[in-house]
């Protein structure tokens, strides 16, 4: 069973910044976390609606975006982002992460956040980004990390619900290793600068966390009849609210792999 993520993505467009609240903040991390430079042409893989892409801009000196992401709904959000700068030419483009049409050696900057993890060549996805980059340009990537949240995995599991355990399998093959994307950032032909995992322990009410699940992994169910994937979620929703603390609210870890590399010039 493979059903595709972009599905997830383009019912929930409109709405997906908000309930990621958490990539934005991470975006802003990575961004921050770039060599000083000037960053004039942005490649933005897996771009999803720019908040990525967005951070660079604020940062300052962004002239021309290539933004790439199967989710056509997803790039029309990012188009909006992109209206209120005018200095910044785009070119977003509804295809997978293997074939950007970016020319060789034409990015600054190459972006993929909380993406990677979805891209089914992942190796594929890096020596594209790789490819794109002038020599002495930058990758920077976010992804969910090592053990991400695996206290809601083994809660999931422990149900012994074969369609939530879907979600638990998602969960754990979304990782991201620091070892092996470093490994395959050289293998890519690029040099590490950085490349850490930053593990925060959330607190949030368990609402918020299902319709963060309603919003990313409706594709996991998209194989079920429609009622029946209502059912899925409504079970999932259940779940979290059985397992909140006294306090009505739900705590999960959030695990993020960060890394920042060097095209070699």
């Amino acid at each position: 069973m493979v059903n595709d993520p972009a599905e997830s993505f383009d019912r929930s467009a409109l709405a997906y910044e908000e309930l990621v609240a958490l990539n934005r903040a991470g975006s802003r991390r990575l961004i921050a976390a770039l060599p000083d430079g000037e960053y004039r042409r942005v490649l933005d893989v897996g771009c999803g609606t720019g908040f990525a892409t967005m951070q660079a801009v604020a940062r300052g000196g962004v002239t021309e975006v290539i933004g790439v992401d199967p989710s056509q709904p997803m790039l029309d959000v990012f188009a909006g982002h992109l209206s209120g700068h005018p200095g910044v030419t785009a070119d977003l483009r509804a295809t997978d992460a293997e074939h950007t049409g970016a020319a060789d050696d034409w990015a600054d900057l190459a972006l993929s956040t909380m993406a990677l993890h979805w891209m089914p060549e992942r190796p594929a996805a890096i020596r594209e980004m790789a490819r794109a980059l002038r020599p002495g340009g930058v990758l920077g990537i976010l992804a969910p990390g090592e053990a991400h949240d695996r206290p809601t995995v083994d809660i999931i599991r422990a149900t012994g619900d074969a369609q939530m355990a879907r979600l638990a399998d998602s969960i754990v093959s979304n990782e991201i290793p620091v070892a092996w994307l470093t490994a395959a950032l050289r293998d890519a032909g690029l040099e590490p600068v950085d490349v850490w995992a930053e593990t925060r322990e959330r607190v949030v009410p368990p609402d918020a966390l299902a319709d963060r699940m309603d919003a990313v992994a409706t594709h996991l169910w998209a194989d079920l009849p429609d009622e029946d994937q209502r059912d899925v979620l409504a079970r999932v929703r259940a779940l979290f609210r059985g397992a909140a603390g006294p306090d009505g609210m739900y705590r999960y870890r959030f695990v993020k792999t960060f890394a920042v590399a060097v095209k070699p010039g």
